[in-house]
């Protein structure tokens, strides 16, 4: 009898352990791990951005500046290939009739670890959770581009740009190599506790390899600042 009773606790016991570690990815509860909320999962969000792009060489003397509106939507949610609750992430253009033109098409899953964000088939680990100033991560380190370190470098800090402003927000830098002979190299996303992202910026310059090394010769700048949003 008591051999029957120790083998009933033993499976209780390996029933309860699996079904937590099942759960583990899953499990979304704001109250629980910190973070979250900058990675909103509901349905029906919809983020505006205001949008520039500026490129420009010197070789083959190209000049581009272009600007434009872009929205951005929560629009359903599915199961990924893995069974793990994601966000399906559509992205419009508002073209030179007003009219809202789909753009681009993302998705993101957002586990008790991380937050993923899949970009034209290429999938960025955006955060980790919980979200500690000082944090570092390999944002690559589910696709092919080499290794990338992001670094949490402010959390939940009040901020304010292009006209808003939020009590809480998280900053990560994803690359930062400092200015030297021969190119700049920055890209940064900050998040709003229950928007999401809010301002993406991403510069690449390009520098004369002869002295004086004070003239550009090519370069990148995007930018990327939420001017409104609705939540539902």
């Amino acid at each position: 009898m008591k051999n029957i009773y120790s083998i009933f606790l033993l499976t209780a016991v390996l029933l309860t352990v699996t079904a937590c570690n099942k759960d583990e990815e899953t499990n979304t509860d704001t109250q629980l791990i910190a973070g979250l909320s900058y990675f909103p999962v509901d349905s029906g969000i919809v983020r505006f951005y205001d949008v520039d792009s500026i490129y420009w060489d010197e070789f083959t003397g190209l000049n581009d500046t272009i600007s434009y509106e872009l929205k951005e939507v929560i629009a359903a949610n599915f199961i990924d290939d893995q069974g793990r609750p994601a966000q399906r992430i559509e992205r419009f253009k508002k073209d030179s009739t007003g009219t809202w033109v789909i753009h681009r098409v993302w998705s993101m899953v957002r586990t008790n670890f991380r937050a993923e964000v899949l970009e034209e088939n290429t999938r960025f680990i955006k955060t980790v959770f919980p979200t500690v100033t000082a944090t570092t991560w390999n944002g690559n380190a589910y696709n092919t581009n080499g290794d990338q370190t992001y670094e949490i470098t402010a959390v939940d800090i009040p901020a304010s740009s292009n006209g808003l402003s939020f009590n809480k927000t998280l900053h990560v830098l994803e690359e930062n190599d400092p200015a030297n002979f021969i190119y700049d190299y920055q890209q940064l996303e900050k998040y709003a506790d229950g928007i999401g992202a809010y301002y993406k910026f991403k510069s690449y310059i390009v520098f004369d390899t002869q002295p004086p090394y004070l003239d550009t010769i090519s370069g990148y700048v995007y930018t990327e600042k939420l001017n409104d949003y609705i939540l539902p």
